[in-house]
């Protein structure tokens, strides 16, 4: 699996918990103490990020790895 691949499908995970949960981008990235435009750009695939931003969003949807990793 590519790269891309990977993080886009990581970004559509985010994306869809988000909206599972009924949480607005701005909600969520307070929660996750992340800037909402850089959390947008996370959720459309169109940024890198980090192990540590990774665990803020898992974090932040109350989840452990496996579950946020279980359908991907």
């Amino acid at each position: 699996m590519a790269q891309s691949d990977t993080r886009n499908k990581i970004a559509l995970r985010i994306k869809e918990l988000r909206l599972i949960h009924g949480i607005t981008q701005e909600r969520f990235a307070l929660m996750t103490h992340l800037n909402r435009s850089y959390l947008a750009d996370i959720e459309k695939g169109n940024r890198n990020f980090g192990i540590d931003t990774l665990d803020k969003i898992i974090r932040g949807f109350d989840m452990s790895y496996s579950e946020f990793f279980k359908d991907l």
